[in-house]
């Protein structure tokens, strides 16, 4: 039976300052959820949110029934993993140990020392095609490495949520597909359900099961068919500058 995530009267934002208010959506788990929006509307406050790295000003977030919000952070460690855009700066560590950190919700202060553990790190691994990096320094992986090196972290972790904040910010064309690739593998064939905050909007429309759309501080749940259908996305960028051409399902320049 399918999971579902459930936002109930979420109001997100800083200290005394609402960005998004009472925030109510309902979706069905393995799917891959786009999140679009213009810069400074919400996105990262509401990932951020969600993930518990900032409290919420009021409102719940359920996956599977579960009080995300609600957990311990070691708690909620086994249920989501989140990758940021902010780059990693680690000391001498390399790439197979880095991933290992993944683990941590399951670990005791002794480390990493179940076949259980070992498993999901060398599982991950493979998925991300890393084995040609596993013993290299993470400082010295272009940022495309890094960036499938990050996602990997996220896939030792095991949890069955992984939330992405412009995971392909600093990638190339080449890396950006890549990524895009591997999350909806992660999503078709393992079981994952993954809500990614992006502007690759053309990339993200031929990936993403259903889109998240944040306009004018208010918040609402279409599917990609819809999104390019209707004039939605003209709506969100709506200036002299660039529109959307739906038989091509990308920006043009104006």
């Amino acid at each position: 039976m399918s999971k579902t995530i459930n936002i109930s009267s979420l109001s997100v934002g800083y200290e005394n300052k609402t960005i998004l208010k009472n925030i109510n959506l309902v979706s069905s788990s393995n799917k891959m959820i786009g999140l679009f929006g213009r810069n400074g509307q919400g996105k990262t406050t509401l990932l951020k949110t969600m993930s518990g790295l900032l409290p919420p000003i009021s409102g719940n977030f359920f996956y599977d029934d579960i009080d995300i919000l609600g957990l311990s952070e070691k708690e909620r460690a086994k249920w989501l993993s989140i990758i940021s855009t902010t780059q990693i700066d680690i000391g001498n560590i390399i790439v197979k140990d880095f991933i290992a950190f993944g683990r941590f919700p399951y670990t005791n202060w002794l480390g990493i020392n179940k076949d259980k553990d070992y498993q999901e790190i060398n599982k991950a691994i493979e998925l991300c095609k890393l084995n040609h990096l596993a013993n290299r320094n993470y400082n010295e992986l272009s940022d495309g490495e890094k960036q499938k090196v990050n996602i990997a972290r996220a896939i030792a972790q095991n949890t069955p949520l992984i939330i992405l904040d412009e995971p392909t910010v600093h990638l190339d064309l080449i890396n950006k597909a890549e990524v895009f690739k591997l999350l909806k593998d992660l999503v078709k064939n393992h079981d994952k359900t993954i809500i990614i905050s992006t502007h690759q909007i053309e990339y993200a429309m031929q990936v993403c099961d259903e889109i998240w759309l944040i306009n004018n501080a208010k918040i609402e749940a279409v599917s990609s068919e819809k999104m390019i259908k209707t004039d939605k996305l003209t709506d969100l960028f709506n200036d002299d500058i660039i529109s959307f051409d739906k038989s091509s399902q990308s920006f043009r320049l104006k």
